[in-house]
């Protein structure tokens, strides 16, 4: 299942709030400062959508990914299931 672990602060506050309005989205109860988005298909969010600037896009994977950043460019990040070199 992929699965993103996000910072509980005001600045990934937008990617929380996109992923809990998805139906095929769960999103975690806070659990050690952190929010876990996960799905039973692949991840996908929109920059500009969840309203980041790029300095909060690309540290928004850093509290950890479970699966394959499949796509992580300027406005998508695409998480599916697996893991890298398998």
């Amino acid at each position: 299942m992929p699965s993103i672990h996000v910072l509980d602060v005001p600045e990934f506050a937008g990617l929380v709030n996109a992923a809990r309005s998805d139906p095929d989205v769960e999103v975690s109860a806070v659990r050690r400062g952190y929010v876990t988005i996960s799905s039973n298909r692949e991840l996908v969010f929109d920059r500009r959508r969840v309203g980041f600037k790029p300095a909060v896009w690309y540290s928004c994977c850093s509290g950890g990914v479970q699966g394959t950043i499949a796509e992580y460019g300027r406005d998508i990040l695409r998480i599916v299931e697996g893991s890298a070199g398998g």
